[in-house]
């Protein structure tokens, strides 16, 4: 009985060591499955990876479609790009449109472009050729700027000081001053000295008129150094003294134009030439 006693005694020992040692492995277990569920994220990373292959496979086979997509896509664009330049040609052709409407009695070519005419390259603004009332750089242009400031700084180094007192005036402000004017000296007399709208050189951004505005100021050390020096910074003196019956306007020492390089032509030594003359226009109304 004590020998039955005894291996039902080991028994239970064994069976315990037993049962203990399972619960460790399995808790051992249990630890691995804590990491595991990093481990399973993973798998949903990879299955997540695996999705983005799958997708990227479905974006590869559809990758081909895609590209030809892209390409069709390119092409139409291509096509489309080219159908816009055209639009874009026949807009600018159209916005911009080059009209030759005739030719100066020294045979060069009048071109009427959005209603504007020049010669040579010049802009007109006279009796004869009026700016549209559209026009409106809104004051004066860059060009007139940049070569007025050179000049003004040569200028100063000779002691001469140069400033606008006139520059860029709208096609309204100039219809006010014309009309004002008019009423003041009556139409003949103010058609002398005061241009209709859409007939100023003002209007064009490319005239102004310095320091004074009297006949005076043609003999003043001003005057007389703009009228000798400002053809070398591309302006003209632009309604010198004997010239009326030419330009339509009487003498004007203060009121210069830009025009660059063709300043020279008709600076003369002094006795300058008109952009009429030098065109071979008029200036009427």
């Amino acid at each position: 009985m004590k020998k039955l006693s005894l291996i039902i005694s080991l028994s239970l020992i064994i069976s315990l060591v037993f049962v203990t040692g399972c619960d460790k492995k399995t808790a051992s277990e249990n630890k691995v499955d804590e990491p595991n569920t990093s481990e399973n994220n993973k798998e949903v990373d990879t299955d997540s990876s695996s999705n983005e292959e799958s997708s990227s496979s479905d974006s590869n086979s559809n990758s081909s479609s895609s590209n030809n997509s892209k390409s069709e896509i390119k092409d139409n664009s291509s096509t489309s790009s080219t159908s816009n330049k055209q639009t874009n040609m026949s807009t600018k052709t159209s916005s911009s449109t080059k009209t030759i409407v005739g030719k100066t009695t020294k045979q060069y070519n009048i071109e009427k472009v959005n209603g504007v005419y020049y010669i040579k390259g010049i802009l007109i603004a006279n009796k004869s050729y009026a700016l549209p009332s559209s026009y409106a750089p809104g004051g004066l242009k860059s060009e007139f700027t940049i070569a007025y400031n050179e000049m003004k700084k040569a200028a100063l180094k000779e002691g001469i000081s140069l400033s606008i007192v006139s520059g860029y005036r709208s096609y309204n402000t100039q219809a006010t001053l014309y009309n004002n004017y008019v009423k003041r000296d009556g139409k003949k007399e103010a058609d002398t000295y005061s241009a209709r709208a859409g007939h100023s050189e003002h209007q064009s951004g490319l005239a102004a008129d310095l320091n004074k505005i009297s006949d005076s100021f043609g003999e003043t050390k001003e005057g007389k150094w703009l009228a000798n020096n400002c053809y070398k910074y591309g302006f003209i003196l632009r309604y010198p003294k004997g010239k009326q019956s030419i330009t339509g306007y009487v003498y004007e020492p203060w009121h210069f134009r830009f025009i660059g390089d063709e300043a020279k032509n008709l600076y003369n030594n002094g006795n300058w030439i008109t952009l009429e003359e030098y065109l071979g226009i008029d200036s009427k109304y």
